[in-house]
């Protein structure tokens, strides 16, 4: 099985797809999953976006385009998608239109649910265990969305921050399950960088599951991958995917996970060369 994760996107949902369709004929192999660990930018209306969006989007307006390519069917999408049979399973961050989420989320009742007009696109509720594949190359995975709130500030119901009952729904999960393979979040662990920055629950869900993997963005530091202090699950803290001053992707803005059993896998930053064709300027018509 393979599995490619990107971290914050920012709006360049479309660029994602066509780096993995564009992996896909490179490698000569096929994509089973990409999972996205938040900061996607999933707002469908201009008029929801939040500050930060609309200040980054003055100068760089590939921040608009979840709304631009996922909520009505265009050529451009379409085109890229038709080459891909996977789904993206994504976690929310802190900036997405929670308001239009969170609806979709209460008509799901609990189960993951898409997101985008083409239905590509699940969102995981926190909490609820996910599995694709069956036997033993089955892979199990588990989402914690939104982030923490610094210095154990109460965060007064705003959206961005976990919420109680996705706290429930990791405390639900421990009664349901010793293990699972791959923990999906936008927030790092408590202190895991930072002192105060990150979210405690996410240290907690480790301690106790131990996964295999543990993907996450938000926090602006570059690729790193290191062993959990739990002594097991490998952390990996994975590259925006946003233009550097030379107009070029970062390295390690793409992670794929070989994944064959729970006995054998493991997972591979991206450096390709081809990845640096995709400029800010010329992204779009490759």
């Amino acid at each position: 099985m393979n599995v490619l994760v990107f971290a914050d996107l920012h709006g360049r949902v479309l660029l994602a797809w066509k780096l993995a369709e564009r992996l896909q004929r490179e490698r000569g192999i096929v994509l089973d999953l990409i999972l996205q660990c938040g900061d996607m930018g999933a707002y469908p209306s201009p008029a929801t976006f939040d500050k930060a969006t609309l200040r980054h989007a003055q100068r760089d307006d590939s921040e608009l385009g979840f709304s631009r390519y996922f909520t009505q069917k265009n050529a451009p999408t379409t085109e890229v998608l038709q080459k891909l049979a996977c789904e993206m399973w994504a976690v929310r961050g802190n900036h997405e239109d929670h308001a239009f989420l969170d609806n979709l989320e209460t008509l799901a009742q609990g189960s993951r649910y898409p997101i985008d007009i083409y239905q590509k696109i699940l969102m995981l509720p926190t909490g609820k265990l996910q599995t694709l594949g069956a036997g033993e190359s089955a892979i199990s995975i588990v989402g914690i969305n939104r982030i923490g709130y610094r210095g154990n500030k109460h965060p007064n119901g705003q959206p961005r921050f976990i919420q109680p009952y996705e706290a429930e729904n990791l405390q639900k999960l421990r009664k349901e399950t010793t293990h699972f393979d791959i923990l999906l979040s936008h927030d790092c662990d408590l202190h895991f960088f930072d002192k105060d920055f990150g979210m405690a629950e996410i240290g907690e869900c480790l301690a106790y599951h131990k996964p295999f993997y543990h993907f996450f963005g938000h926090t602006g530091h570059p690729y790193q991958a290191t062993t959990d202090s739990n002594g097991f699950t490998t952390s990996v803290k994975i590259a925006e995917l946003v233009w550097e001053d030379n107009d070029a992707l970062p390295d390690d803005c793409m992670v794929l996970l070989h994944w064959q059993n729970q006995y054998e896998h493991h997972i591979e930053p991206l450096q390709d060369a081809w990845i640096k064709e995709y400029t800010r300027s010329a992204w779009l018509y490759l």
